[in-house]
């Protein structure tokens, strides 16, 4: 009775050789095994998308995301698939930025994932301003600004951002994080109307 949906976020969901896969999509199918459920189908979708349903339908479950304060009375959580997510920020390394204080962001253009852990995080660190920002739905749209200059940082978890970059065909030498954001838990989300037990 639940409808499962996710991103392309490695390492946590990808696909590989046409099948989803990955840390948190293989720890959710042990589950459905344990408790002898047959496995159910999983929708990939964009991440504003999938965050839009949960929020407004009452059968949703989405992974993988980022336990923070703004969102824990929104949803019921399943925790963690892992303890850290440490949102960042990535810049060229031909740019040469280094961000010594926070206040040092608001030089730059920076590409987002609308609605994504990360860009909250600079929305409230910002003190809500998102003049500075450019939001996508993906990464690869991200990238592709980052290297025509039309922005100077992107916004994305460290690990996932560094696997991605390679998958999308970037060489991961080009790049650097000059500046990590918050730790936080990674984990499952259900609406609020999913029967907890």
């Amino acid at each position: 009775s639940l409808h499962y949906t996710t991103e392309i976020y490695p390492p946590y969901n990808y696909v590989e050789q046409g099948r989803l896969t990955g840390l948190s999509v293989e720890i959710l199918r042990r589950v459905w095994d344990e408790l002898a459920v047959a496995h159910q189908k999983i929708d990939v979708l964009p991440w504003a998308r999938a965050y839009y349903d949960l929020e407004h339908k009452g059968d949703r479950v989405l992974f993988a995301m980022a336990q923070k304060k703004s969102r824990l009375n929104k949803f019921q959580w399943a925790c963690p698939i892992v303890a850290s997510h440490n949102g960042a920020l990535i810049a060229l390394k031909s740019s040469r930025i280094t961000i010594k204080d926070i206040s040092d962001l608001k030089q730059y253009v920076i590409g987002t994932i609308r609605d994504g852990s990360t860009e909250e995080d600079l929305i409230a660190i910002q003190e809500g301003k998102k003049t500075n920002l450019v939001r996508n739905v993906s990464l690869a749209a991200n990238l592709s600004l980052l290297n025509k200059g039309r922005i100077q940082l992107l916004a994305h978890e460290q690990l996932t951002s560094s696997l991605m970059i390679t998958q999308l065909g970037y060489n991961r030498d080009d790049y650097e994080v000059v500046y990590v954001l918050k730790s936080l838990p990674i984990c499952f989300a259900f609406s609020l109307a999913v029967d907890p037990g």
